[in-house]
């Protein structure tokens, strides 16, 4: 491996063991407690410090429920960057600020001002298999995006509903204004390379069918501007059940009034994020919607709406949290506006990072093994051989060691360990707009090489390309020292669940030379398999590495 004079300041195992708190706050509802495990286990992954309480532990009325945040905030080493609230309005209350602003700024809000120091999401569900249902979808779009027409996350459906509103007349009708709020939009997708970009309308005869049509065939974005209650009005009142997009999930603005509702009984527009079943997902991957209504505030809507793509593709923000707090702060810098501000709520996952380009894989090079003598270790994360800045680098081993950081301008960090056990480093590299990259490596008592060459392996290193790839990828790796049978080494291929789909044949393993495997993208019985993200393992029973390859339609 390369070696770099660099130095990086970074959580060590010691003073793990004297730290509290989370970056990632989950507060459920009991019921939906197992529900939510596979998300908060892929956050703590990932690097989010996570920590899941109940509502039977803290308490389920507004006024528990925010000091217990607040305590949170002002006494915890590590503070709650995102607050995470699992459960429709009859489990987990909105605050009311006014009859007509239902919010969860209340439980964000820590100085006493109007902004949030929090960036929340909530999972509006009702029940286990909304809950699961969610969960999936969130995992599915950011863990393993959908490449099978990777297209879709450069499309987008635009919606302006025409009101006929004529005072005050053009260009300050409200007709006018969801037309600008379209243009921005199309502005900014089509200066970041994005392809079809629909502007549908009621004038130009489009409808809740023309919306379903669209979203079946991928679109990354859904935005609808016009007026609305419960639902978009017609003709644009769709049924998201109806909708079949499957894992091409989008991230829908309902940038209008009263589509999210503040009680136990949803509202027809807010389903598109908890429609569908846990294993048959459709709808959307995260909703961005207010419980206020309102006459002639279209240009409040405008400047959440405006602010939103603003913090996307202009101020750098990549998770939903982030891109809806954006739209919340600019109409309030605009025009003061607290309703608005408060209003507005994030639905789903609020550090879930966003797509604004079609996901590329990360190359990672760090050691495949590390002894519990080892005091560090470097991580490298390029794409196409170049340095891959700010990617959230995280290292988990059992409970001994949880280490988190960002690689510097070289694309690199260094982790630094005061004590490690035996067991598998698990690594997670997750980059704005590159496919995750999970791999483990073990750690090994001192001089294992030495006592037991006969099994350990030394698996240096596994690489694929092209990748991603439509008919075949070759596969590079290096052995160093196998010194046993073939029968103890293995190279397969995995589907995003773990189930292994294709054994690979490594013919005779050459100590120390580099050998060479082709996959095709077939199964062990010669089928195509569906496009999507694989991964590669090889190993032996001393150690294991992976890495992800996408395979194209």
């Amino acid at each position: 491996m390369r070696k770099y004079l660099i130095s990086f300041v970074i959580l060590t195992a010691a003073a793990l063991a004297q730290e509290t708190g989370a970056r990632y706050l989950v507060v459920t509802a009991d019921t939906f407690y197992s529900s939510i495990q596979p998300l908060v286990e892929w956050k703590h992954r990932m690097g989010y410090r996570t920590k899941v309480v109940k509502l039977s532990q803290i308490g389920s009325t507004t006024s528990a429920i925010k000091s217990y945040v607040a305590d949170a905030y002002a006494t915890w080493d590590i503070r709650p960057e995102y607050l995470l609230l699992v459960g429709a309005p009859n489990y987990i209350p909105f605050y009311a600020f006014a009859y007509t602003c239902y919010s969860d700024n209340y439980y964000t809000n820590m100085n006493a001002d109007i902004y949030n120091e929090i960036l929340s999401g909530r999972l509006n569900v009702h029940n286990v298999t909304e809950a699961q249902t969610a969960v999936n979808k969130m995992l599915l779009y950011e863990k393993t995006p959908d490449l099978t027409d990777p297209s879709w996350f450069i499309n987008a459906c635009l919606i302006a509903r025409e009101d006929y509103n004529t005072y005050p007349p053009p260009p300050y009708s409200d007709d006018s204004i969801y037309w600008s709020d379209i243009r921005h939009a199309k502005s900014y997708m089509l200066a970041n390379g994005y392809n079809t970009i629909d502007t549908l309308s009621k004038l130009l005869g489009n409808n809740a069918s023309t919306v379903v049509n669209r979203v079946n065939q991928g679109r990354a974005f859904v935005l609808y501007r016009g007026t609305a209650t419960n639902n978009w009005y017609p003709p644009f009142a769709v049924d998201v059940n109806q909708t079949q997009n499957g894992n091409k999930l989008p991230i829908v603005l309902s940038i209008t009034c009263g589509t999210l509702s503040s009680s136990g009984s949803p509202t027809a527009a807010e389903k598109w994020f908890y429609t569908g079943t846990p294993t048959l997902p459709r709808g959307a991957a995260g909703y961005f919607a207010t419980t206020t209504s309102g006459s002639g505030i279209a240009h409040l809507r405008s400047a959440v709406a405006k602010g939103f793509f603003n913090g996307l593709f202009a101020q750098g923000k990549q998770t939903f949290g982030q891109a809806c707090e954006a739209g919340r702060l600019n109409v309030y810098s605009m025009y003061s506006s607290s309703t608005e501000y408060r209003g507005f709520t994030t639905i789903g996952d609020p550090s879930m990072m966003i797509w604004t380009a079609v996901p590329k894989p990360l190359e990672v090079y760090h050691d495949s093994y590390l002894s519990v003598s080892d005091t560090s270790l470097i991580i490298d994360v390029q794409h196409n051989e170049w340095p891959v800045e700010s990617a959230l680098v995280c290292v988990l081993l059992d409970t001994v060691v949880y280490e988190y950081g960002y690689t510097n301008v070289s694309g690199v960090i260094v982790f630094n360990f005061d004590t490690l056990f035996e067991g598998n480093m698990h690594i997670t590299v997750t980059a704005h707009n590159k496919i995750p990259y999970l791999d483990s490596i073990p750690v090994q008592p001192t001089g294992i090489s030495e006592i037991t060459p006969a099994v350990e392996a030394r698996l240096s290193f596994i690489e694929a390309s092209p990748n991603p790839f439509t008919r075949t990828t070759k596969m590079r790796y290096l052995i160093l020292d196998p010194g046993y049978s073939t029968d103890d080494y293995s190279v397969g291929i995995y589907d995003a669940s773990g189930r292994l789909v294709r054994s690979l044949d490594q013919g005779s393993i050459i100590q120390n030379q580099e050998s060479v495997l082709w996959w095709d993208g077939t199964d062990n019985r010669g089928n195509r398999l569906p496009a999507g993200v694989y991964f590669v393992r090889a190993g032996s029973i001393r150690e294991e590495r992976s890495i992800p390859v996408v395979l194209l339609e």
